[in-house]
């Protein structure tokens, strides 16, 4: 027993001196190293972001700043928001006033189309009433026309039928 407890035990020490070996040819990199590593590739990274974008990075800055400043109570930062709120409060009320006063313009204007289109349509359904009557009269009085006109012929035919019968 003692004898496999000690080939796992070489086993392992054998795996360990690989394992060192491995890093050791990959550079042998420390964490130390590694963290040295990726800090000065974020600063390289940020430096050239810095450069392609300035404005968007003093923006952020500044708003770094602001967030950073507003923790404390008594900053100047605060108060400017505090400032800032209320007159933005007050501007939000004139704007809601002004957009009321709108909305009851268009509502004053809707209600006049509405009563000039309900005007307009009544014209326009007397106009197609009176028209319709208009119409009817003339067809009741073409119709009469014809009725007679068609009498009048009857009448006629009847007399000319009835003489002919007679010569013959």
């Amino acid at each position: 027993m003692t004898e496999t407890k000690d080939a796992k035990r070489q086993e392992i020490k054998e795996r360990i001196e690989a394992a060192q070996a491995r890093n050791e040819e990959r550079g042998g990199n420390n964490l130390m190293e590694r963290v040295s590593e990726k800090a000065v590739e974020a600063k390289d990274g940020f430096t050239s972001f810095a450069k392609e974008h300035p404005v968007a990075t003093v923006a952020g800055g500044l708003a770094i700043g602001v967030l950073i400043s507003a923790m404390f109570k008594n900053s100047p930062t605060r108060r400017a928001g505090r400032a800032a709120g209320a007159k933005a409060a007050g501007l939000a009320a004139l704007g809601s006033e002004i957009a009321v006063a709108l909305a009851q313009q268009v509502m004053e204007a809707s209600a006049e189309a509405k009563q000039a289109g309900a005007e307009r349509l009544e014209d326009l359904s007397d106009s197609l009433g009176d028209t319709a009557r208009r119409v009817k009269r003339e067809a009741s009085y073409r119709a009469g026309g014809a009725s007679d006109t068609a009498r009048a012929t009857a009448r006629d035919v009847g007399k000319t039928l009835a003489r002919t019968i007679r010569r013959r």
